[in-house]
């Protein structure tokens, strides 16, 4: 179904509760009015509570929607998620979940990698870096902990590496 339908549905919920109202207050002079007026109460009732259930559903479904999600999935996973690790977060198909991760790779914010016959999509703002102290005249590595700025081997200033 689509948004159209959803809203058509709450649209005529939205008659149907009118017209239920109007009725309630009728039945105030007329007994007899009591039945249709809780009837169109109940009706539009059940129908706007399911049409705005429904959209909601559909609306968390969509690309756009899901790349939050998605991200927040790559986050927990050290930068790196599957097709198939969304479909099992986030209960999604696997078409709706490729077509969230297509999207978030035609903006620039993952790439793919095959690895196998596994396809994984790389998000690098989430990966870990490892800083290293490096001398750019003789390659000593040094770790970040220590204080140093100039190496001990040959003298030269030190440079922040990220790997």
């Amino acid at each position: 179904m689509n948004r159209t339908v959803y809203l058509g549905v709450f649209v005529g919920s939205v008659l149907a509760l009118a017209l239920g109202a109007l009725f309630l207050c009728a039945a105030i002079t007329m007994p007899e009015r009591w039945l249709l007026a809780i009837l169109l109460l109940a009706v539009g009732a059940v129908g706007a509570g399911w049409s705005a259930y429904a959209y909601r559903k559909w609306l968390n479904v969509q690309p756009a929607a899901l790349a939050a999600r998605i991200t927040d999935l790559a986050a927990a996973h050290d930068g790196e998620v599957a097709v198939s690790q969304v479909m099992s977060a986030l209960d999604v198909p696997a078409s709706v979940a490729q077509a969230a991760l297509d999207e978030l790779d035609h903006k620039g914010q993952c790439h793919r990698e095959r690895r196998g016959d596994q396809v994984y999509y790389v998000f690098p703002a989430f990966q870990e870096h490892k800083v290293t102290r490096k001398c750019p005249y003789c390659g000593s590595t040094f770790p970040v902990k220590q204080a140093m700025h100039t190496c001990p081997n040959c003298g030269g200033n030190l440079e922040l590496i990220k790997q």
